[in-house]
């Protein structure tokens, strides 16, 4: 069946086709504008989800559901926050074994505000939803353990991985009375901005840290630091990471630089790019390798099985 490895970039989505290197582009910007994580519907159709701001501010922005060949099927809006007058800026998405559709809004993007967002969607339509937390910051990459542990990265200092465990509510009405389980799982000083975590095939994480510094490092099954698996300047600004079923990691460097239009730092037109490490026999990693360049903006990647 193989699989392939989705990265959305410059508001199109690319595809990595993971066994013969050939890209090509599935979602055309313009016609659907998307950013974030993509997981898969899990009715077994294919059809994935999203982040989609397409024609924003005028639409408010959500998750796309869209199909294998990347037509949006349905649109599934952010539900607005009261008091809160911003445009959500969609990111992570994962589904647990219930069928739930967990997502995190960014937020303002910025070190001060606590205004990022983990959404919890009920299925069949997930068109109904409630809010887990409101309070993260720069919410990033989501994923769920097989005890149904909901993981967010939150990117900035002093560098943190929250898990919020079940139980959760079981419709929109039950939201008030069921309180969010929510705890740190990771916290190290040395990973300051961490915005992707994955799960090794040993049962640890790997996590991300865009910059200050830049690197990817290995976690136990407590949240323990093990390892450094990408050092400090030796590929980029990793965001978002994924595996694929050999245990080869992927991850979407973001390119930061001097800004050309101020004195900030941040992704650079056409210097981002997707890259590989592989491990060897010892579970060794390799220096990174580059599998696409030239891209603006990719700020995560996904691993999904070709159909």
């Amino acid at each position: 069946m193989g699989e392939k490895l989705l990265s959305p970039q410059d508001n199109q989505l690319d595809v990595y086709n993971l066994a013969t290197g050939e890209v090509t582009l599935l979602i055309k910007a313009g016609v659907n504008d998307v950013n974030g994580q993509v997981c898969l519907h899990p009715d077994g159709s294919g059809n994935f989800f999203l982040g989609d701001d397409t024609r924003q501010p005028d639409e408010r922005a959500g998750w796309g559901l869209f199909s294998p060949d990347g037509t949006m099927l349905s649109k599934i809006p952010e539900p607005e926050n009261p008091g809160e007058a911003k445009q959500p800026e969609p990111y992570g998405c994962a589904v647990d074994a219930e069928r739930r559709l967990f997502v995190s809004d960014v937020g303002s993007g910025s070190f001060g505000p606590e205004d990022g967002k983990l959404i919890m969607f009920f299925p069949p339509d997930y068109q109904t939803s409630c809010f887990l937390d409101t309070s993260l910051k720069i919410a990033s990459s989501i994923t769920i353990d097989e005890a149904g542990n909901v993981y967010v990265a939150e990117s900035t200092p002093p560098g943190r991985v929250y898990r919020f465990s079940p139980p959760f509510p079981s419709s929109p009405d039950d939201a008030d009375r069921v309180p969010v389980n929510k705890s740190i799982f990771i916290e190290d000083t040395n990973l300051k901005t961490p915005m992707g975590i994955v799960r090794a095939p040993n049962g640890n994480w790997y996590v991300s840290s865009v910059f200050v510094p830049p690197l990817i490092n290995e976690y136990d099954r407590d949240g323990k630091f093990v390892r450094n698996i990408l050092p400090k300047g030796a590929g980029g600004n990793p965001a978002g990471i994924a595996l694929d079923s050999k245990g080869t990691l992927y991850y979407a460097d973001l390119g930061l630089g001097p800004r050309p239009d101020s004195d900030m730092i941040g992704p650079v037109r056409g210097k981002g790019t997707v890259r590989k490490i592989t491990f060897d026999g010892d579970g060794n990693p390799a220096p990174p390798e580059v599998l696409g360049d030239g891209l603006t903006f990719p700020d995560s990647v996904s691993v999904l099985p070709s159909l």
